[in-house]
């Protein structure tokens, strides 16, 4: 059959460019490896040829994609499941990378279009490190392969599946019409990613993972070549250009899940979260360590462990990501391609390889000859690195604990509570990592002298102190671990500011490490205030109890609100005034007003609507300078209807003993289930099962009412009759009972005219969160000046 309307040439042309990458990837790993071995230049320049053919073919396998998601060719499964023809065109980004086709292929674009700059800039490098760049690339193309080997599926490719080649697909009707591509759409975007965050923190953080791969190749080539000192020099710029992009990416997705999610928070130490957090922890000891080898050679063994398993804990992470293992525990997961063992087989492969290296160069590799001096800066940035260290451990093996569990066959169980679970462990090594930077700067190598030190930190002590009192009594601190994080934030902020002022001179790229641990102080110091501190100030003022509804109901943290009342909320009003549909979203307009009545401001939570996917609820914030005032719908009527004749459309709920349901005016709880049924006044034959739903029905005043719905099996068929509450409007009946899940099936009608739209709204308030975002920009902008100012060295040394 000659099928009308399919773009075959896209995914030819796609799948040949995949080919392309690692065919000629595979070419530039053996040239350069000969290059290196054999210190031919012919090989050098066949491997750059090589590479940059690769580095090409991945531009065009991405430019490929990218057309088939704009010009929505469906009839390709990866496009069909990822978007829609109502998706909007800014999300078509969000849609490339959320399979995992499409995000490796993210990947993968990023480490060509930084090995292209490396090729040109690691000068006698470039052979020993291109071989080991080169290789990762090989790895990562095979994962968009999509191709058989003696059985065995090598990647998964978003070229090669038709959606009727589909197994899911292939037998359907549609797909046996040669016009089939005219008639079908896309299953959307998950609405989750349906965000501008999305469309910006993905490619950072794949940018930060793939810069990763540059030290990790240095450090590689150096134990290779074993020239254990020679690497740093060249390699520093790179690993605090990656500290800055990868600590930039993973903020960015607290900042996502701060304005797109309703949890109530910017970190939720999710298992993918922590398993791109705990690289960079790594890669910060490493960049630290390298500052000292680059100032005085000691033993660098240590940095080499860091700067490896950077690397190898991003192929981790990958892992834990795409093998499927952590299941439902993360909703950053994808589901499992049938690519776990290749996945594996890429972290073991260079897992053997660094053990490898390390072990055969140990005794070769400089020791120290002496024990540094406990005053010396060396010394405390050497405990600072194994702090870094330790942190990073204790992350990695609670969010590996799914992944234990499977290669050992043991049955531990995940922290009960997350959130407290990490913050018990990581607050105290937060408070030593921030001391550290707070004292270390006035450090000098070799030794200091212990007078002059003291007189250097004594006023930043001082200034610290009184600031910690202040906020305490301010804030009500009384937890000691808040306490302590609280000083010796404050103290990390105070101590490189001053150093800053009077040791930098305020000079922007001299004093770019203490600018970028200001940033970290104020970042810590805005998380501990905003999160600690937070207040939900949604209690429940109707009057109207909400709590039967379920645990995501209490009384003490969402408020009911009818529409057109005013309601009294923590130091403001609150109203609930309309909400209209704006394509998918309907937004909910709830207005703010001050204690005496007088406008204060307006928000719009949302509510997107996914019938394949399911309703996602959307904050939406009003942002002061001293706080955040967050508002989400917990629950809330979908239909916009002007309609006030007759009744509703029946709306069926699935419910069990003891549960309740939500209709506008009432709380309809399921008491208990009679059969004591009076047959003859239901005028019911006596060999009949009957049952009587009992429900109990409260109006907004509390007021009781009951209704009896009745369920009857007559002769093996089952028939149900109505009852109404008629002071309410309300008509229930009992539609089917299903045995095997225990639960029971009503529909429910009322009234249009007596029906008033409500919504059950959250609401928390961030005091000084502006000083957590304040801080990952100077952070950042530490981190970045960091990078320009070693160029410059790096430049001015050449």
């Amino acid at each position: 059959m000659e099928y009308i309307g399919e773009h075959l040439w896209a995914g030819q042309l796609g799948n040949v460019l995949a080919i392309f990458s690692f065919s000629f990837a595979l070419l530039a790993t053996f040239s350069y490896f000969s290059a290196e071995k054999y210190q031919d230049d012919s090989w050098k320049k066949l491997g750059r040829l090589a590479y940059a053919i690769h580095a090409f073919s991945v531009i065009g396998v991405a430019a490929v994609l990218l057309v088939m998601f704009i010009n929505q060719y469906f009839e390709y499964h990866y496009i069909w499941h990822h978007s829609s023809s109502q998706m909007p065109l800014r999300y078509v980004f969000s849609a490339f990378w959320e399979g995992q086709e499409g995000s490796f292929i993210l990947w993968m674009f990023w480490q060509a279009l930084l090995g292209l700059i490396l090729m040109k800039t690691s000068k006698d490098w470039e052979s020993s490190v291109m071989t080991v760049f080169s290789s990762v690339q090989v790895f990562l193309a095979s994962m968009i392969l999509g191709i058989y080997v003696f059985d065995y599926k090598i990647g998964s490719s978003p070229f090669l599946v038709l959606l009727r080649e589909h197994p899911d697909f292939a037998n359907l009707p549609l797909f046996k019409m040669p016009d089939y591509v005219s008639k079908i759409d896309g299953r959307g975007l998950n609405p989750l990613l349906q965000n501008y965050w999305m469309t910006i923190h993905p490619p950072t953080l794949f940018l930060g993972f793939a810069s990763t791969l540059i030290p990790f190749s240095y450090a590689v080539a150096a134990l290779w070549r074993q020239k254990f000192f020679d690497w740093i020099k060249p390699v520093l710029p790179w690993t605090f250009f990656s500290i800055s992009i990868l600590g930039l990416g993973i903020l960015m997705g607290g900042a996502w899940a701060y304005e797109a999610l309703s949890f109530g928070g910017f970190w939720a130490w999710d298992p993918v979260e922590n398993a791109s957090l705990v690289p960079w922890l790594t890669l910060v000891g490493a960049g630290h360590l390298m500052l000292l080898q680059k100032r005085q050679k000691s033993s660098p063994v240590f940095l080499y462990v860091l700067t490896l398993l950077t690397f190898l804990l991003v192929l981790y992470s990958t892992f834990l990501t795409r093998s499927g293992v952590l299941g439902e525990s993360s909703v950053h997961a994808f589901t499992d391609l049938g690519m776990s063992g290749q996945l594996l087989v890429y972290l073991l492969f260079y897992v053997l390889l660094s053990i490898v290296l390390i072990a055969v160069n140990y005794k070769k590799i400089p020791k120290n000859k002496e024990e540094e001096h406990f005053l010396s800066r060396e010394f405390w940035m050497f405990i600072g690195a194994l702090v870094l260290f330790v942190s990073a451990f204790q992350i990695i093996f609670t969010t590996s604990i799914p992944v234990i569990n499977k290669v050992f066959g043991t049955d531990m169980a995940p922290p009960v509570d997350r959130v407290e679970h990490y913050n018990i462990w990581q607050i105290p090594f937060a408070v030593v990592v921030l001391l550290l930077i707070g004292f270390t700067q006035f450090m000098k190598y070799k030794k200091t002298d212990s007078k002059s030190l003291a007189k250097e930190i004594l006023p930043s002590l001082i200034i610290s102190l009184i600031l910690t009192i202040v906020l305490i009594i301010g804030f009500a601190f009384n937890n000691i671990f808040y306490i302590a994080l609280l000083f010796a934030s404050i103290f990390g902020l105070i101590a490189n500011t001053d150093f800053f002022v009077r040791k930098f001179k305020l000079h922007l790229l001299k004093g770019s490490s203490a600018i970028a641990h200001m940033g970290f102080s104020l970042l810590i110091l805005g998380a501990l205030i905003s999160t600690s501190k937070s207040t939900i100030i949604s209690g429940n003022t109707s009057g109207v109890d909400i709590s039967s509804l379920g645990e995501d109901f209490q009384n003490r943290e969402n408020i009911l609100l009818f529409k057109g009342d005013t309601l009294p909320m923590g130091a403001y009003k609150v109203s609930y005034r309309n909400k209209r549909k704006e394509g998918v979203y309907i937004k909910y307009t709830i207005e703010y007003y001050t204690k005496d009545n007088h406008p204060a401001f307006v928000l719009e939570p949302t509510i997107q609507v996914n019938p394949r996917m399911g309703n996602v609820a959307e904050p939406d914030t009003k942002h002061f300078l001293d706080k955040d005032i967050y508002t989400h719908i917990t629950y809330a009527d979908l239909e916009v209807d002007d309609d006030t004749l007759g009744y509703t459309e029946p709306e069926k709920k699935k419910i069990n003993l003891g549960d309740s349901i939500f209709s506008s005016n009432a709380i309809i709880v399921f008491d208990s289930l009679s059969k004591n049924v009076d047959k003859k006044s239901r005028h019911l034959l006596p060999e009949d099962i009957a049952v009587e739903a009992v429900m109990s029905v409260y109006d907004v005043q509390g007021n009781r009412y009951e209704a009896r719905p009745l369920f009857v099996i007559h002769n093996e068929s089952a028939f149900s009759f109505a009852d109404e509450v008629e002071e309410l409007g309300i008509h229930l009946e009992l539609t089917d009972i299903i045995p095997d899940e225990n639960l029971f099936e009503f529909a429910l009608s009322e009234k249009k005219s007596n029906k008033r739209d409500f919504v059950i709204m959250k609401a928390i308030v961030f005091p000084w969160i502006n000083v957590l975002w304040l801080g990952i920009i100077i952070m950042t902008l530490g981190s970045l000046s960091a990078v320009i100012n070693r160029i410059r060295h790096k430049r001015a040394s050449a």
